[in-house]
């Protein structure tokens, strides 16, 4: 009896634990600025991101199929805070990334990961993961050819990166792991 008992509420911590480290995020991690690189330029941070997305017509309230598939799928990003900046990153070119980070709750972050991992939608397809964080890339028509849209879920941040390298995404992935310095470090939030 005492064994059943004892391996009973072994269980139940297990499960409490299990339960409680995926419906929470450290405050790290929930940190929008934490992704950012240290000398980027931020282009917006607000607690409501509707008045920046009404600029991209595809998000807006249009009926082209750009629209239809971020309605569907990522429409929840709406309901989150957002920073925008532009990331000066070497390389052939002096090149500028775009980058977007919206700060999903833990559970909100779960749901979309797995939601895009089991059937993602189209124009979204999984890329190679890094550092175990799971990568998804983005192509639609209305794009540029040289354009590169890659986006990542973590604990609870959205990090999407637009520029012309695909490996920009994995930059922003080194930055909030703490393997390069953060915005977040500059600012208090």
């Amino acid at each position: 009896m005492k064994r059943v008992v004892m391996l009973t509420l072994l269980g139940l911590l297990l499960a409490g634990v299990t339960l409680g480290s995926l419906l929470m995020a450290p405050s790290r991690a929930q940190n929008r600025f934490q992704p950012i690189p240290v000398h980027a330029h931020l282009v917006y941070d607000n607690e409501n991101p509707d008045w920046f997305l009404s600029f991209f017509p595809g998000i807006g309230k249009t009926s082209d199929d750009f629209s239809k598939v971020w309605k569907k799928n990522l429409q929840e990003l709406e309901n989150y805070p957002l920073a925008v900046a532009t990331v000066p990153f070497s390389g052939r070119e002096g090149r500028n990334a775009w980058v977007a980070v919206s700060q999903l709750g833990g559970p909100a972050a779960l749901a979309l990961r797995w939601r895009l991992l089991l059937s993602p939608p189209d124009g979204v397809a999984v890329s190679r993961p890094y550092a175990a964080w799971p990568v998804w890339t983005f192509e639609h028509p209305s794009l540029p050819s040289r354009a590169r849209v890659r986006f990542t879920l973590t604990d609870g941040l959205w990090i999407c990166s637009f520029s012309t390298d695909s490996h920009d995404i994995y930059r922003l992935i080194d930055t909030f792991d703490g393997r390069a310095a953060s915005l977040a470090d500059r600012r208090t939030p």
